[in-house]
């Protein structure tokens, strides 16, 4: 059997090697970043989201004004 030198152990002893770890590191900072840059995403899209409604919205009360107003016109007489 083989016995760690230095500092460094050994797999079989339980511990991994440090490298391993750093990997871990990078991958949760990675993890982070994406799913940061998701959220972000999805807020962005509510925010267009919202802004088409309110616009659509707005297009649909000058289009029913400018019925209204010729439809009071017709019955003027």
């Amino acid at each position: 059997m083989m016995k760690s030198t230095e500092n460094v152990r050994l797999a079989e002893e339980g511990e991994l090697p440090p490298v391993a770890v750093k990997l871990n590191i990078w991958h949760k900072i990675l993890f982070y970043f994406v799913g940061l840059t998701a959220a972000l995403t999805i807020c962005l899209l509510i925010r267009l989201s919202n802004k088409l409604a309110a616009d659509a919205q707005r297009k649909a009360m000058v289009h029913f004004k400018e019925i209204s107003n010729r439809i009071g016109h017709r019955f003027d007489n």
